[in-house]
């Protein structure tokens, strides 16, 4: 029995890291000290931070969305939406992705709206993180968002 255990190769020996669990996850946005504000654009570092004691995997986290104060999903057209990988976050641990948006009205016709909040699905709950900014796009369609792949780390300073 013994040998045979010796022979398994080590990731069957390895305990599997949790899924992150809301209540050790905390969200943030970081504005990259102005790096993403142009004339009519606007962006920020979205932050994920695993506040608990032992690590955890982000595998089962969910798409970035939106919604209105009363926890209403708000639509937005993603011109590339990027699903985190199979990541583990060690405790302390942080990883991070860049969202850009137009944030001035310069369709014409044009519309704005400015979400709550910015909404973060891991397994069967929510972590939310206040937003508050303005999203433009042509009258008649949901804004754009465009989301740069996830990686782990703080956010880059501009």
């Amino acid at each position: 029995m013994a040998l045979t255990l010796w022979n398994l190769p080590l990731q069957a020996q390895a305990t599997p890291v949790p899924d992150c669990k809301v209540r050790q996850m905390a969200l943030g946005l970081d504005d990259g000290q102005g790096a993403f504000n142009g004339m009519m654009h606007s962006g920020a570092w979205l932050v994920v931070r695993n506040t608990g004691a032992r690590a955890c995997s982000v595998a089962r986290m969910g798409p970035v969305s939106f919604e209105d104060g009363r926890h209403h999903p708000v639509v937005v057209a993603w011109q590339q939406a990027v699903p985190a990988s199979a990541m583990v976050l060690p405790a302390g641990g942080q990883m991070k992705t860049a969202l850009r948006w137009v944030s001035g009205n310069v369709f014409d016709p044009g519309a704005c709206m400015t979400p709550a909040t910015v909404v973060l699905p891991l397994r069967h709950r929510r972590v939310r993180h206040a937003f508050a900014h303005a999203l433009c796009g042509p009258a008649g369609q949901p804004p754009a968002l465009e989301q740069q792949p996830w990686t782990e780390g703080p956010p880059e300073a501009g």
